[in-house]
């Protein structure tokens, strides 16, 4: 790399850093008979509550500085739309780990819904050059994902859309370094081609952001052959749909974690988290994995 590209690529930083990704993998099927919705929803919450407080004490960033943090999943909702459990009741079984633990559920953009939570937080927060003078302006935020098959469908066990499906609860912690320009792209699919046509966007996006290094969803091979095709050489790191299926939103979250704890980061690197959604809205976060990240990959979920 030339002397001129690492200056560009150093001056060009994103104001995005990830100061630490946990992952806990959830089995298929959860139970061997399973117990009732609230009962499931209660286990999974209390392993939540603990990657999170986890995931905090590891990365020495006081759970006050918390302004918001997000709870996000492509196949949960069922059991709020039927009554089951309500998100209200969750919430307060959250509290009891902190108040830092989820304050809102998203749903409604699948597996893109991380995107669409971090944008609402920098349009909430407002996150201008002044603010950073501001002496208590809070940098921080959280965001959980978590997909479980709760029912047992088989559905979300294989899906010809995406084979293999993997189950965790991911925990990602987000620093806002300096303003925001042009680190989150998220839209939705015009064709009825999502996929490439997220692809060919997140092309265009890795264009504009020298240096970065791509963590795509995780997908079948016929899936990844067309990203080698239409990305045309682009810096990916591994697609790990072999090892763990396709895990929704999960998926980049994993993709940098598993880069992290096989590579020692002795500097910044720079990567761009993509997810694209059945339903065509996608998301992507040009950021930073540093030296002091935190990575945690946990043993399997068993319940008991």
């Amino acid at each position: 790399m030339s002397t001129a590209v690492s200056e560009q690529v150093v001056s060009e930083q994103p104001g995005l850093t990830v100061k630490g990704i946990a992952f806990t993998p959830l089995p298929q099927p959860l139970f061997k008979q399973l117990p009732p919705i609230d009962e499931v929803m209660s286990l999974l919450v209390k392993t939540l509550g603990k990657q999170v407080n986890g995931l905090i004490e590891q990365t020495g960033i006081p759970a006050d500085e918390f302004s918001r943090h997000f709870l996000c999943s492509t196949m949960i909702e069922m059991a709020f739309t039927t009554q089951s459990v309500k998100w209200p009741d969750i919430a307060e079984q959250l509290k009891a780990y902190g108040d830092h633990q989820p304050d809102t559920f998203v749903n409604a953009y699948e597996c893109a819904s991380w995107g669409y939570s971090l944008r609402h937080y920098l349009k909430e927060e407002s996150l201008k050059e002044e603010r950073f003078k501001q002496e208590k302006q809070s940098r921080y935020m959280i965001v959980s994902i978590l997909d479980a098959n709760v029912y047992n469908f088989d559905f979300w066990c294989y899906n010809d859309h995406w084979e293999h499906s993997g189950f965790g609860i991911s925990t990602v912690i987000l620093e806002i370094t300096a303003p925001l320009t042009d680190e989150l792209t998220i839209g939705s699919a015009v064709t009825h081609n999502s996929v490439a046509e997220f692809a060919t966007v997140v092309r265009r996006t890795m264009m504009k952001k020298p240096g970065a290094v791509v963590a795509l969803p995780f997908f079948p091979v016929n899936v990844q052959q067309m990203f080698e095709k239409l990305l045309r050489g682009q810096p990916q790191l591994p697609d790990l749909h072999a090892e763990h299926g396709h895990c929704f939103g999960s998926d980049p979250w994993l993709s940098l974690l598993t880069h992290g704890l096989s590579n020692k980061i002795e500097q910044p690197e720079r990567f761009m988290a993509c997810s694209v959604a059945l339903n065509g809205y996608y998301a992507i976060a040009d950021l930073m994995l540093t030296p002091d990240t935190v990575f945690i990959k946990n043993e399997e979920w068993q319940h008991g």
